[in-house]
Protein backbone atom coordinates (compact mmCIF):
# COMPACT_ATOMS: atom_id res chain seq x y z
CA UNK A 1 0.00 0.00 0.00
CA UNK A 2 1.48 3.35 -1.02
CA UNK A 3 0.94 6.81 0.48
CA UNK A 4 0.72 10.08 -1.33
CA UNK A 5 3.41 12.68 -0.76
CA UNK A 6 1.23 14.91 1.51
CA UNK A 7 0.18 11.89 3.57
CA UNK A 8 3.78 10.74 3.95
CA UNK A 9 4.84 14.21 5.08
CA UNK A 10 1.99 14.27 7.59
CA UNK A 11 3.00 10.91 9.00
CA UNK A 12 6.67 11.90 9.21
CA UNK A 13 5.83 15.15 11.01
CA UNK A 14 3.72 13.33 13.57
CA UNK A 15 6.38 10.73 14.23
CA UNK A 16 9.03 13.41 14.71
CA UNK A 17 6.82 15.23 17.21
CA UNK A 18 6.12 12.07 19.14
CA UNK A 19 9.80 11.11 19.17
CA UNK A 20 10.88 14.40 20.67
CA UNK A 21 11.99 14.49 24.28
CA UNK A 22 8.92 14.78 26.41
CA UNK A 23 9.16 17.92 28.49
CA UNK A 24 6.51 19.98 30.16
CA UNK A 25 6.85 23.74 30.61
CA UNK A 26 5.62 23.22 34.18
CA UNK A 27 8.47 22.36 36.52
CA UNK A 28 7.19 20.16 39.34
CA UNK A 29 9.49 18.92 42.07
CA UNK A 30 9.00 16.88 45.22
CA UNK A 31 8.46 19.12 48.26
CA UNK A 32 11.02 18.49 51.02
CA UNK A 33 10.20 16.54 54.17
CA UNK A 34 9.91 18.53 57.39
CA UNK A 35 11.38 15.73 59.54
CA UNK A 36 15.07 15.76 60.50
CA UNK A 37 16.24 12.23 61.17
CA UNK A 38 18.34 11.64 64.30
CA UNK A 39 21.88 10.36 63.95
CA UNK A 40 21.04 7.27 66.04
CA UNK A 41 18.42 5.87 68.37
CA UNK A 42 18.91 6.98 71.96
CA UNK A 43 17.70 3.80 73.63
CA UNK A 44 19.24 1.36 71.14
CA UNK A 45 22.60 -0.36 71.71
CA UNK A 46 25.42 1.20 69.74
CA UNK A 47 25.85 -0.78 66.53
CA UNK A 48 26.72 -0.15 62.91
CA UNK A 49 25.19 -3.39 61.59
CA UNK A 50 21.55 -4.34 61.93
CA UNK A 51 20.33 -7.81 62.90
CA UNK A 52 18.60 -9.74 60.11
CA UNK A 53 14.96 -9.81 61.21
CA UNK A 54 13.42 -11.46 58.16
CA UNK A 55 12.44 -14.50 60.26
CA UNK A 56 13.16 -13.10 63.71
CA UNK A 57 11.01 -15.74 65.46
CA UNK A 58 13.52 -18.51 64.71
CA UNK A 59 15.86 -16.93 67.29
CA UNK A 60 13.34 -17.93 69.99
CA UNK A 61 14.19 -21.61 69.36
CA UNK A 62 10.60 -22.80 69.81
CA UNK A 63 9.44 -25.19 67.05
CA UNK A 64 5.77 -24.68 67.95
CA UNK A 65 6.04 -20.89 67.71
CA UNK A 66 7.77 -21.19 64.34
CA UNK A 67 5.12 -23.58 63.06
CA UNK A 68 2.25 -21.35 64.20
CA UNK A 69 3.74 -18.30 62.47
CA UNK A 70 4.39 -20.23 59.26
CA UNK A 71 0.81 -21.54 59.26
CA UNK A 72 -0.59 -18.04 59.74
CA UNK A 73 1.58 -16.56 56.97
CA UNK A 74 0.41 -19.30 54.61
CA UNK A 75 -3.32 -19.28 55.35
CA UNK A 76 -4.34 -15.95 56.88
CA UNK A 77 -7.26 -14.35 54.94
CA UNK A 78 -5.78 -10.86 55.28
CA UNK A 79 -2.70 -12.02 53.40
CA UNK A 80 -4.87 -13.44 50.62
CA UNK A 81 -6.63 -10.08 50.34
CA UNK A 82 -3.31 -8.24 50.17
CA UNK A 83 -2.01 -10.66 47.53
CA UNK A 84 -5.11 -10.06 45.40
CA UNK A 85 -4.59 -6.30 45.71
CA UNK A 86 -1.05 -6.69 44.42
CA UNK A 87 -2.33 -8.52 41.35
CA UNK A 88 -5.00 -5.86 40.84
CA UNK A 89 -2.51 -2.99 41.07
CA UNK A 90 -0.17 -4.69 38.61
CA UNK A 91 -3.03 -4.98 36.15
CA UNK A 92 -3.74 -1.26 36.52
CA UNK A 93 -0.07 -0.56 35.84
CA UNK A 94 -0.30 -2.49 32.58
CA UNK A 95 -3.41 -0.53 31.66
CA UNK A 96 -1.66 2.78 32.33
CA UNK A 97 1.37 1.80 30.24
CA UNK A 98 -0.88 0.83 27.32
CA UNK A 99 -1.73 4.50 26.77
CA UNK A 100 1.84 5.05 25.54
CA UNK A 101 1.37 2.81 22.51
CA UNK A 102 -0.84 2.91 19.42
CA UNK A 103 -4.12 1.05 19.42
CA UNK A 104 -4.49 -1.31 16.46
CA UNK A 105 -7.65 -3.06 15.37
CA UNK A 106 -9.10 -5.00 12.48
CA UNK A 107 -12.52 -4.37 11.02
CA UNK A 108 -14.57 -6.33 8.50
CA UNK A 109 -18.10 -6.36 7.21
CA UNK A 110 -20.35 -7.90 4.60
CA UNK A 111 -23.64 -6.78 3.11
CA UNK A 112 -26.19 -8.07 0.67
CA UNK A 113 -29.81 -7.60 -0.47
CA UNK A 114 -32.14 -6.28 -3.14
CA UNK A 115 -32.03 -2.74 -4.47
CA UNK A 116 -35.08 -0.70 -5.45
CA UNK A 117 -34.04 1.47 -8.37
CA UNK A 118 -37.43 3.10 -8.85
CA UNK A 119 -38.61 0.39 -11.28
CA UNK A 120 -35.57 0.18 -13.56
CA UNK A 121 -37.21 -2.80 -15.35
CA UNK A 122 -39.53 -1.63 -18.19
CA UNK A 123 -43.23 -2.07 -17.26
CA UNK A 124 -44.01 -4.15 -20.37
CA UNK A 125 -41.15 -6.52 -19.52
CA UNK A 126 -42.41 -6.67 -15.97
CA UNK A 127 -45.88 -7.68 -17.26
CA UNK A 128 -44.42 -10.29 -19.63
CA UNK A 129 -42.09 -11.72 -16.96
CA UNK A 130 -43.91 -11.42 -13.60
CA UNK A 131 -41.12 -13.31 -11.75
CA UNK A 132 -38.35 -10.93 -12.68
CA UNK A 133 -36.63 -9.33 -9.61
CA UNK A 134 -35.00 -5.98 -8.99
CA UNK A 135 -31.21 -6.06 -9.17
CA UNK A 136 -29.48 -7.52 -6.11
CA UNK A 137 -26.23 -6.32 -4.53
CA UNK A 138 -23.57 -7.64 -2.17
CA UNK A 139 -20.21 -6.44 -0.94
CA UNK A 140 -17.50 -6.71 1.67
CA UNK A 141 -15.05 -4.39 3.37
CA UNK A 142 -12.03 -5.27 5.55
CA UNK A 143 -9.21 -3.18 6.91
CA UNK A 144 -6.95 -2.15 9.77
CA UNK A 145 -7.44 0.85 12.03
CA UNK A 146 -4.89 2.61 14.17
CA UNK A 147 -5.25 5.38 16.73
CA UNK A 148 -2.43 6.99 18.69
CA UNK A 149 -2.03 10.00 20.91
CA UNK A 150 1.70 10.81 21.10
CA UNK A 151 2.78 11.57 24.67
CA UNK A 152 4.57 14.79 23.74
CA UNK A 153 4.28 16.44 27.18
CA UNK A 154 4.81 13.29 29.24
CA UNK A 155 1.34 13.15 30.81
CA UNK A 156 0.77 9.49 30.00
CA UNK A 157 4.25 8.59 31.20
CA UNK A 158 3.52 10.34 34.47
CA UNK A 159 0.29 8.35 34.82
CA UNK A 160 2.23 5.16 34.16
CA UNK A 161 4.75 6.11 36.85
CA UNK A 162 1.88 6.86 39.22
CA UNK A 163 0.38 3.43 38.59
CA UNK A 164 3.80 1.85 39.17
CA UNK A 165 4.12 3.61 42.54
CA UNK A 166 0.64 2.44 43.50
CA UNK A 167 1.64 -1.12 42.61
CA UNK A 168 4.71 -0.83 44.83
CA UNK A 169 2.49 0.56 47.58
CA UNK A 170 0.24 -2.50 47.35
CA UNK A 171 3.31 -4.71 47.73
CA UNK A 172 4.25 -2.82 50.89
CA UNK A 173 0.73 -3.40 52.21
CA UNK A 174 1.36 -7.11 51.73
CA UNK A 175 4.75 -6.83 53.46
CA UNK A 176 3.17 -4.94 56.33
CA UNK A 177 0.49 -7.59 56.65
CA UNK A 178 3.16 -10.27 56.90
CA UNK A 179 4.95 -8.26 59.57
CA UNK A 180 1.79 -7.61 61.61
CA UNK A 181 0.54 -11.20 61.50
CA UNK A 182 3.89 -12.68 62.55
CA UNK A 183 4.03 -10.27 65.49
CA UNK A 184 0.39 -10.95 66.39
CA UNK A 185 0.96 -14.70 66.48
CA UNK A 186 4.07 -14.35 68.64
CA UNK A 187 2.37 -11.89 71.02
CA UNK A 188 -0.60 -14.18 71.58
CA UNK A 189 1.66 -17.20 71.97
CA UNK A 190 3.92 -15.71 74.64
CA UNK A 191 0.91 -14.20 76.41
CA UNK A 192 -0.73 -17.62 76.52
CA UNK A 193 2.44 -19.20 77.88
CA UNK A 194 2.66 -16.54 80.57
CA UNK A 195 -0.97 -17.11 81.54
CA UNK A 196 -0.30 -20.82 81.87
CA UNK A 197 2.52 -20.10 84.31
CA UNK A 198 0.32 -17.76 86.32
CA UNK A 199 -2.51 -20.28 86.50
CA UNK A 200 -0.13 -22.94 87.80
CA UNK A 201 1.25 -20.53 90.41
CA UNK A 202 -2.27 -19.52 91.38
CA UNK A 203 -3.20 -23.15 92.00
CA UNK A 204 -0.11 -23.50 94.20
CA UNK A 205 -1.11 -20.39 96.12
CA UNK A 206 -4.66 -21.67 96.70
CA UNK A 207 -3.33 -25.03 97.85
CA UNK A 208 -0.94 -23.34 100.28
CA UNK A 209 -3.68 -21.05 101.61
CA UNK A 210 -5.93 -24.05 102.19
CA UNK A 211 -3.14 -25.71 104.17
CA UNK A 212 -2.77 -22.50 106.15
CA UNK A 213 -6.52 -22.43 106.79
CA UNK A 214 -6.44 -26.02 108.02
CA UNK A 215 -3.55 -25.22 110.35
CA UNK A 216 -5.23 -22.03 111.62
CA UNK A 217 -8.47 -23.90 112.23
CA UNK A 218 -6.64 -26.40 114.42
CA UNK A 219 -5.08 -23.56 116.40
CA UNK A 220 -8.48 -21.88 116.72
CA UNK A 221 -9.93 -25.07 118.14
CA UNK A 222 -7.05 -25.08 120.63
CA UNK A 223 -7.80 -21.46 121.55
CA UNK A 224 -4.51 -20.19 120.10
CA UNK A 225 -5.92 -17.85 117.44
CA UNK A 226 -8.98 -15.75 116.72
CA UNK A 227 -11.89 -16.10 114.32
CA UNK A 228 -10.75 -12.99 112.45
CA UNK A 229 -7.55 -14.79 111.42
CA UNK A 230 -9.61 -17.60 109.89
CA UNK A 231 -11.83 -15.18 107.97
CA UNK A 232 -8.77 -13.35 106.64
CA UNK A 233 -7.40 -16.59 105.22
CA UNK A 234 -10.78 -17.53 103.75
CA UNK A 235 -10.94 -14.13 102.05
CA UNK A 236 -7.49 -14.68 100.54
CA UNK A 237 -8.59 -18.07 99.20
CA UNK A 238 -11.77 -16.60 97.68
CA UNK A 239 -9.81 -13.76 96.05
CA UNK A 240 -7.30 -16.19 94.55
CA UNK A 241 -10.03 -18.53 93.28
CA UNK A 242 -11.84 -15.58 91.69
CA UNK A 243 -8.77 -14.83 89.55
CA UNK A 244 -8.60 -18.28 88.00
CA UNK A 245 -11.63 -18.03 85.63
CA UNK A 246 -10.34 -14.70 84.37
CA UNK A 247 -6.90 -16.12 83.64
CA UNK A 248 -8.41 -19.18 81.94
CA UNK A 249 -10.67 -16.98 79.78
CA UNK A 250 -7.71 -14.83 78.78
CA UNK A 251 -5.74 -17.98 77.89
CA UNK A 252 -8.59 -19.33 75.76
CA UNK A 253 -8.88 -15.94 74.01
CA UNK A 254 -5.21 -16.13 73.03
CA UNK A 255 -5.61 -19.69 71.76
CA UNK A 256 -8.70 -18.70 69.75
CA UNK A 257 -6.81 -15.76 68.26
CA UNK A 258 -4.00 -18.09 67.20
CA UNK A 259 -6.52 -20.27 65.38
CA UNK A 260 -8.15 -17.31 63.61
CA UNK A 261 -4.77 -15.96 62.52
CA UNK A 262 -4.15 -19.31 60.81
CA UNK A 263 -7.48 -19.14 59.00
CA UNK A 264 -9.15 -21.69 61.30
CA UNK A 265 -12.28 -21.46 63.46
CA UNK A 266 -11.74 -20.97 67.23
CA UNK A 267 -12.69 -24.61 67.84
CA UNK A 268 -9.42 -25.60 66.16
CA UNK A 269 -7.25 -23.66 68.60
CA UNK A 270 -3.73 -25.09 68.97
CA UNK A 271 -2.89 -27.42 71.84
CA UNK A 272 -0.56 -25.66 74.28
CA UNK A 273 -0.47 -28.41 76.86
CA UNK A 274 3.22 -29.10 76.23
CA UNK A 275 5.60 -26.84 78.19
CA UNK A 276 7.02 -23.81 76.43
CA UNK A 277 10.46 -24.14 74.89
CA UNK A 278 11.12 -20.58 73.81
CA UNK A 279 13.78 -18.34 75.25
CA UNK A 280 13.60 -14.61 74.83
CA UNK A 281 16.57 -13.58 72.64
CA UNK A 282 18.75 -10.56 73.23
CA UNK A 283 17.50 -7.24 71.86
CA UNK A 284 18.21 -7.07 68.12
CA UNK A 285 20.80 -4.62 66.90
CA UNK A 286 19.79 -1.84 64.58
CA UNK A 287 21.67 0.39 62.19
CA UNK A 288 21.00 4.01 61.38
CA UNK A 289 17.45 5.37 61.71
CA UNK A 290 17.38 5.86 57.94
CA UNK A 291 18.08 2.13 57.51
CA UNK A 292 15.17 1.24 59.78
CA UNK A 293 12.84 3.54 57.86
CA UNK A 294 13.84 1.89 54.59
CA UNK A 295 12.91 -1.44 56.17
CA UNK A 296 9.52 -0.40 57.56
CA UNK A 297 6.67 -1.30 55.16
CA UNK A 298 4.43 1.48 56.47
CA UNK A 299 7.08 4.14 55.76
CA UNK A 300 7.81 2.62 52.34
CA UNK A 301 4.08 2.61 51.63
CA UNK A 302 3.68 6.30 52.39
CA UNK A 303 6.79 7.11 50.33
CA UNK A 304 5.31 5.35 47.29
CA UNK A 305 1.98 7.13 47.80
CA UNK A 306 3.88 10.42 48.00
CA UNK A 307 5.68 9.68 44.73
CA UNK A 308 2.38 8.69 43.15
CA UNK A 309 0.84 12.01 44.21
CA UNK A 310 3.72 13.87 42.57
CA UNK A 311 3.24 12.00 39.30
CA UNK A 312 -0.50 12.66 39.47
CA UNK A 313 0.15 16.38 39.77
CA UNK A 314 2.57 16.28 36.81
CA UNK A 315 0.05 14.49 34.60
CA UNK A 316 -2.74 16.84 35.67
CA UNK A 317 -0.74 19.92 34.67
CA UNK A 318 -0.29 18.56 31.14
CA UNK A 319 -4.07 18.86 30.65
CA UNK A 320 -3.46 22.57 29.99
CA UNK A 321 -1.29 21.78 26.96
CA UNK A 322 -2.31 20.87 23.41
CA UNK A 323 -3.07 17.25 22.66
CA UNK A 324 -2.36 15.61 19.33
CA UNK A 325 -3.80 12.46 17.85
CA UNK A 326 -3.07 10.29 14.84
CA UNK A 327 -5.70 8.10 13.19
CA UNK A 328 -5.29 5.77 10.23
CA UNK A 329 -7.52 3.40 8.29
CA UNK A 330 -6.42 1.13 5.49
CA UNK A 331 -8.69 -1.40 3.85
CA UNK A 332 -9.81 -3.34 0.86
CA UNK A 333 -13.37 -3.91 -0.36
CA UNK A 334 -15.74 -4.85 -3.21
CA UNK A 335 -19.26 -3.80 -4.17
CA UNK A 336 -21.34 -5.71 -6.79
CA UNK A 337 -24.73 -5.10 -8.41
CA UNK A 338 -26.57 -7.63 -10.54
CA UNK A 339 -26.13 -6.75 -14.13
CA UNK A 340 -23.42 -4.15 -13.43
CA UNK A 341 -19.70 -4.86 -13.35
CA UNK A 342 -18.41 -5.10 -9.75
CA UNK A 343 -16.32 -2.37 -8.16
CA UNK A 344 -13.36 -3.23 -5.94
CA UNK A 345 -10.27 -1.53 -4.60
CA UNK A 346 -8.16 -0.58 -1.60
CA UNK A 347 -7.05 2.63 0.04
CA UNK A 348 -6.10 4.37 3.22
CA UNK A 349 -7.14 7.39 5.24
CA UNK A 350 -4.91 9.25 7.71
CA UNK A 351 -5.77 12.16 9.93
CA UNK A 352 -3.98 14.22 12.54
CA UNK A 353 -6.07 16.11 15.08
CA UNK A 354 -5.17 18.58 17.77
CA UNK A 355 -7.04 19.82 20.82
CA UNK A 356 -6.27 22.84 22.98
CA UNK A 357 -8.53 23.65 25.96
CA UNK A 358 -9.64 27.28 25.74
CA UNK A 359 -12.45 27.52 28.26
CA UNK A 360 -13.60 24.94 30.81
CA UNK A 361 -14.86 27.17 33.65
CA UNK A 362 -11.68 26.58 35.68
CA UNK A 363 -12.10 22.82 35.82
CA UNK A 364 -8.49 21.99 34.89
CA UNK A 365 -7.03 24.58 37.26
CA UNK A 366 -9.23 23.26 40.06
CA UNK A 367 -8.05 19.74 39.32
CA UNK A 368 -4.44 20.94 39.49
CA UNK A 369 -5.08 22.64 42.83
CA UNK A 370 -6.71 19.47 44.14
CA UNK A 371 -3.74 17.35 43.01
CA UNK A 372 -1.33 19.78 44.65
CA UNK A 373 -3.33 19.61 47.89
CA UNK A 374 -3.23 15.81 47.70
CA UNK A 375 0.55 16.00 47.35
CA UNK A 376 0.80 18.15 50.47
CA UNK A 377 -1.45 15.73 52.35
CA UNK A 378 0.70 12.80 51.25
CA UNK A 379 3.83 14.61 52.42
CA UNK A 380 2.29 15.37 55.83
CA UNK A 381 1.16 11.76 56.17
CA UNK A 382 4.63 10.55 55.26
CA UNK A 383 6.24 12.83 57.85
CA UNK A 384 3.80 11.65 60.51
CA UNK A 385 4.50 8.02 59.66
CA UNK A 386 8.24 8.63 59.95
CA UNK A 387 7.82 10.27 63.36
CA UNK A 388 5.60 7.44 64.55
CA UNK A 389 8.11 4.85 63.36
CA UNK A 390 10.99 6.57 65.17
CA UNK A 391 8.94 6.77 68.36
CA UNK A 392 7.94 3.11 68.15
CA UNK A 393 11.57 2.01 67.93
CA UNK A 394 12.60 4.17 70.88
CA UNK A 395 9.61 2.98 72.95
CA UNK A 396 10.25 -0.66 72.10
CA UNK A 397 13.89 -0.46 73.17
CA UNK A 398 12.94 1.29 76.40
CA UNK A 399 10.20 -1.26 77.15
CA UNK A 400 12.66 -4.09 76.65
CA UNK A 401 15.26 -2.38 78.83
CA UNK A 402 12.79 -1.72 81.64
CA UNK A 403 11.53 -5.32 81.45
CA UNK A 404 15.11 -6.61 81.71
CA UNK A 405 15.75 -4.47 84.79
CA UNK A 406 12.47 -5.58 86.38
CA UNK A 407 13.32 -9.24 85.80
CA UNK A 408 16.72 -8.79 87.39
CA UNK A 409 15.15 -7.36 90.56
CA UNK A 410 12.31 -9.89 90.68
CA UNK A 411 14.71 -12.79 90.13
CA UNK A 412 16.71 -11.60 93.13
CA UNK A 413 13.49 -11.33 95.15
CA UNK A 414 12.40 -14.87 94.25
CA UNK A 415 15.86 -16.19 95.11
CA UNK A 416 15.79 -14.45 98.51
CA UNK A 417 12.29 -15.73 99.29
CA UNK A 418 13.29 -19.25 98.26
CA UNK A 419 16.12 -19.14 100.78
CA UNK A 420 13.75 -17.68 103.36
CA UNK A 421 11.27 -20.52 102.77
CA UNK A 422 14.03 -23.09 103.17
CA UNK A 423 15.24 -21.43 106.38
CA UNK A 424 11.68 -21.17 107.73
CA UNK A 425 11.22 -24.90 107.19
CA UNK A 426 14.43 -25.58 109.07
CA UNK A 427 13.42 -23.28 111.91
CA UNK A 428 10.04 -24.98 112.09
CA UNK A 429 11.66 -28.37 112.38
CA UNK A 430 13.89 -26.91 115.09
CA UNK A 431 10.84 -25.70 117.01
CA UNK A 432 11.53 -22.01 116.58
CA UNK A 433 8.94 -21.30 113.81
CA UNK A 434 5.33 -22.32 113.54
CA UNK A 435 3.81 -23.94 110.46
CA UNK A 436 2.00 -20.66 109.86
CA UNK A 437 5.35 -18.93 109.47
CA UNK A 438 6.44 -21.57 106.94
CA UNK A 439 3.24 -21.32 104.87
CA UNK A 440 3.19 -17.53 104.96
CA UNK A 441 6.75 -17.41 103.63
CA UNK A 442 5.80 -19.87 100.90
CA UNK A 443 2.84 -17.70 99.86
CA UNK A 444 5.12 -14.67 99.59
CA UNK A 445 7.48 -16.68 97.39
CA UNK A 446 4.63 -17.74 95.07
CA UNK A 447 3.47 -14.11 94.80
CA UNK A 448 6.99 -13.06 93.81
CA UNK A 449 7.10 -15.87 91.24
CA UNK A 450 3.83 -14.59 89.79
CA UNK A 451 5.30 -11.10 89.49
CA UNK A 452 8.35 -12.60 87.79
CA UNK A 453 6.18 -14.54 85.31
CA UNK A 454 4.28 -11.34 84.49
CA UNK A 455 7.57 -9.49 83.96
CA UNK A 456 8.89 -12.26 81.72
CA UNK A 457 5.76 -12.04 79.58
CA UNK A 458 6.20 -8.29 79.39
CA UNK A 459 9.81 -8.83 78.33
CA UNK A 460 8.75 -11.25 75.59
CA UNK A 461 6.06 -8.86 74.35
CA UNK A 462 8.56 -6.00 74.32
CA UNK A 463 10.90 -8.12 72.19
CA UNK A 464 8.10 -8.89 69.73
CA UNK A 465 7.22 -5.20 69.68
CA UNK A 466 10.85 -4.36 68.99
CA UNK A 467 11.12 -6.81 66.09
CA UNK A 468 8.00 -5.30 64.54
CA UNK A 469 9.13 -1.71 65.18
CA UNK A 470 12.39 -2.46 63.35
CA UNK A 471 10.43 -3.73 60.33
CA UNK A 472 11.06 -7.45 60.77
CA UNK A 473 8.89 -10.29 59.58
CA UNK A 474 8.84 -10.04 55.79
CA UNK A 475 11.12 -10.98 52.92
CA UNK A 476 12.81 -8.73 50.37
CA UNK A 477 11.71 -11.12 47.64
CA UNK A 478 9.00 -9.54 45.48
CA UNK A 479 5.54 -11.01 46.17
CA UNK A 480 4.15 -13.39 43.59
Amino acid sequence: MSFSAPTARLLLTTLLCSGAVACSPFKTEMPPSQVTLPAQFTAAPASTEATDLTTWWTAWQDPLLTRLIQQALAANPEIRVAQARVQESRAYTTMAKSALYPTLGATAGMMGGGMDWRHPVPPLLKMAEPNIQDPATDGHLAGITMAWEPDIWGGNRARAREAKQMALASEDILHGTHMAIAADVAANYVTARGLQQRIALLDQSVSTLQSLLHYASARFDAGQTMQADLETIRGQIAAAQAQRPLLVAALDACRHRLAILSGLPPEHAPDLSAPAQYRVPAPPMTGLPSTVLERRPDVRLEKHLLDASLQRLISTKTDLLPRFGLEFFGGDGRLRFDGIPGVSGSGGLMAVNAYLPLFNAGRIQAKIHASDAQLQQALATYDQTVLTALAEVEDAYENRSSADQSITSLTAEVSALSQAATQARGLYEGGRFTMQDVLTTRIKKIAAQDDLATAQTRQALATVQLARALGGGWSNQPPS
